[in-house]
Order: C-alpha cells, then structure tokens, then sequence
C-alpha cells in the first residue's frame, strides 16, 4: 500500500512540475510573435482492474490553444492591412513626383507661360518677351523629363522591391517545408513539437501579410500553403516564386507549375499593382499633358508668322527629343527657337509682321477645352482622390486587423493575470503531493522502526 501511496504522490508531484513549467515557458514567451499558449493535459492513471483503485495522474500531453478561423480571419485580415498600407506609400510616392499644389508646380508654370504671350502680343519686335516665353517653355519641359523620369526611377525601384521580397519570400517558404519536416518526424518520435510550431506560425505570419497565403493542416501535423488557391508548399515540398515581366505586364510565377497571378493581397499585390496599374496610369497621363501641350502650342504657332514673314509651321515651339509625338520624358523646346527667339510665329499676317495676334491667340489657349491645363488639373484630381481613399483603406485595414489580432489574441495567446492563477493552483498542487510523499515517508520509517 505505500508503494502506491508514494507512486501516487509522486505521479501528481511530476504532473504539477510540468504544468508549472508549462506556465513559466507561457509567460516568458507572451509577446514572442507566433507563440500560441501552452496547456498541460492531465489524465488518471486507471487502476489494473475494475476493483483497483487509480494509480495517480500522468500528463498527457501538452496542447496549444487554438481556433482555426479565428487564425484565418487574422491572417486574411493581416495580409489585406498589408497591402492597403503598401499601397498607400506606393500612392504617396506618386503624389510627390507632381507637388501640387505649388508655386513651382507645373500647373504654375503653365499659367505663368500662357501669360507671358500677352507680353509678345503687346511688343511683337522685342526680344525680350520673347526670350522671357521660350525660357518659361524650357522650364516646362523640365518640369515635365524630371517627372517622367521620376516615375521611371519609381517602377525601377518597385520592380527591384519585388524581386527581393520574392527572394525572402522563397526562404521562408523552404522553411516552413524544412519545419513541416522536423514537427513530422519529432511527432512520430513522441517528442513535443510546440516550439517548432509557434517558430512556423511565425513565419506563416510574416508570410501572410507578403504574399497573402492561405493555410490547410494535415493529421501528421504539418501544414500547407496556399496562394491564390495554388499550393505552394505541400508537406516538405516548396514552390520557388519568381518575377515575369511580358508584354508590359509584371507578374509573379510558380516555378513548380508556370501559373501566374497567384498574389492578390499582401505586400506583393500592391507592388505589382503599382508596376502593372498605378505608375503607368500616371506616365500615360503626363504623356497626354506633354502631347497636348506641344499639339496645342504648334498648332496655333503654324497659322502665324514670323518676324521676318516667315510661316510658323517650320517654327513649333516643343519638339520630341526622340521624334514623334511628345512624351513627358522627351518634350523639348525647339533648339531653333532657342537661339532665335524673334522666329516665334507671333503675327498673324505675313505682311504686318508686327501685330502680334497669333502671339494673342496662343495666350488665350490657357484653359482650353481639352488643353493640357485641364488636363494636368485633372491628373492631380485624379492622383489626389486615389490618395484619399488609400488612406481610408489604410486605416480601415490596419483597425481590422488589429481587431482580428486581438481576438486571436484572446483565445489563443498568453493571458499574464491567467497564467499567474494557474501557477498558483498548480504549486499548491505540487505541495499538496509533496506532502503525501512526505507523509508516507513517515509512516514507513515509523512502521520499520517498529518491527
């Protein structure tokens, strides 16, 4: 009988020494990211018989709390707070190449330009005013190379973003099938894998708001991967993601299977589609103000003349650089005009040369219907609404990510006041076994001394 006595006492003395350290490993971990709260499981030792009485208590396993839709939802929300907040910054980055409202913003520049040829108009023959328009048709182009190629260096940068957070987004990928592996075999081992699974909820976690994975567990413990409803990690199996680039249009690839289009959230989807939508959009439409401008100037310019009676149609006042028609990145002011500023068409008669009301006629073009003005007020229009709700996103996103996050939280993280109670339960515990160990002890030292 004091052999099961001691066993018994013993078994809860080592049952409660686990549950504490269980307890002490929660607490220690409760802000580590992935780490979900450890629960000791506590069972009776059944007796040999029907009659016998129980053996004492065993541990019987030690399980993490969890609730998998919570977990999903979080994960979900998680990758959509990603992408909002990338595309936010990707919206920003844009906004900044055009600085508008502005005193040195274009849409001055414009007005300031368009003015000027009332200057021309009111003295045909001097020079200086002439100087004065094709000097502020120079800062115009400026203006505009500089924002082109602002928006070129951006999709570079974007581009090369992308491709590094594939590179992390690989590794990571082959690390959740090397710790799809390692929970596998300790499992089959009998070993405890908790540890290694909070270490692959960490990087599910970090996965999720890069590329917006999706998960699916397995009975040997491991867990798949998914994105866009692909796999790409199966078991110990890893897909190799890469950036393809074809007929203008960015996309991510399997390298398993050659699919695309599998990202539509996280941090990756907003990067493609600031490569693929966003950047072009905006190039295209600072493309048209350039060609509208040059279209409007030269047309107007090629029914004057010159000072010397010449027909303005051999005087435009914005060429390409690259021939054709004007882009933001290759408008430039006639090299002619440059270096003879009184070549301008200004007159509107071959013979009165100095009457100046085609130079009259081009100043009145400022807000012309369909004219670049409109055109660039509402590429700013344009830029700054999407800003505005990128930002509402942003903010609506990250609140309910948060919310999910704090649900999950509340059911599968480390609650301190909790786990402080449960320590305390379980050290009672301990030395209320420790007590029956020490009891029988005693009667067994008694009972010898007695015989």
């Amino acid at each position: 009988m004091s052999d099961v006595g001691l066993y018994i006492a013993g078994s809860g003395v080592n049952a409660a020494r686990t549950a504490m350290d269980a307890v002490a490993n929660n607490v220690a971990n409760a802000n580590t990211p992935g780490y979900l709260a450890e629960s000791v499981q506590l069972q009776a030792v059944p007796g040999a018989g029907p009659t016998s009485p129980g053996s004492g208590v065993e541990v019987s396993g030690i399980t993490q709390v969890t609730n998998t839709i919570v977990e999903a939802n979080a994960l979900a929300a998680s990758s959509q707070a990603s992408y909002a907040a990338a595309n936010q910054q990707g919206l920003q980055g844009i906004q900044s190449v055009f600085q508008e409202p502005s005193t040195y913003g274009l849409a001055e520049q414009l007005s300031s330009f368009w003015s000027s040829w009332d200057s021309i108009a009111s003295d045909p023959l001097a020079l200086g005013p002439r100087s004065v328009v094709v000097g502020q048709a120079q800062g115009i182009a400026t203006t505009l190379n500089q924002q082109a190629a602002q928006l070129t260096t951006m999709a570079s940068q974007t581009s090369a973003q992308l491709t590094s957070l594939l590179q992390q987004v690989n590794t990571q990928l082959s690390e959740v099938a090397g710790l799809n592996q390692q929970i596998v075999s300790s499992s089959a081992a009998g070993q405890q894998v908790t540890a290694l699974v909070d270490q692959r909820n960490q990087v599910v976690g970090t996965l999720g708001k890069e590329i917006g994975v999706t998960t699916r567990a397995q009975a040997n413990g491991s867990l798949n991967l998914y994105v866009g409803g692909l796999s790409v990690v199966q078991g110990t199996a890893a897909d190799n993601l890469a950036v393809s680039t074809a007929g203008g249009t960015t996309s991510i690839v399997s390298g398993t299977t050659g699919a695309t289009g599998l990202v539509s959230s996280g941090t990756a989807a907003a990067l493609l589609s600031a490569l693929n939508y966003e950047i072009p959009t905006y190039t295209k439409q600072i493309n048209a103000v350039a060609a509208d401008l040059a279209s409007t100037v030269n047309t107007q310019l090629a029914a004057g003349y010159t000072s010397t009676g010449a027909s303005g149609s051999g005087y435009p006042m914005f060429l390409s650089s690259s021939g054709g028609t004007p882009s933001a990145a290759s408008i430039e002011v006639n090299p002619a005009l440059v270096s003879n500023p009184m070549d301008i068409a200004a007159s509107s008669s071959a013979t009165y040369t100095n009457n100046g009301q085609n130079a009259q006629a081009v100043a009145e073009l400022y807000n012309a219907s369909g004219g670049p003005d409109q055109a660039y007020r509402a590429l700013v229009a344009n830029i700054g609404t999407a800003v505005s709700n990128a930002n509402e996103q942003a903010q609506s996103t990250s609140a309910l990510s948060q919310s999910a996050n704090t649900l999950e939280q509340s059911i599968s993280g480390v609650n301190t006041d909790q786990q402080l109670v449960n320590m305390l339960s379980y050290q009672q515990a301990y030395q209320a076994s420790a007590k029956v160990l020490s009891t029988v002890a005693t009667m067994m030292q008694s009972l010898l001394a007695a015989v």
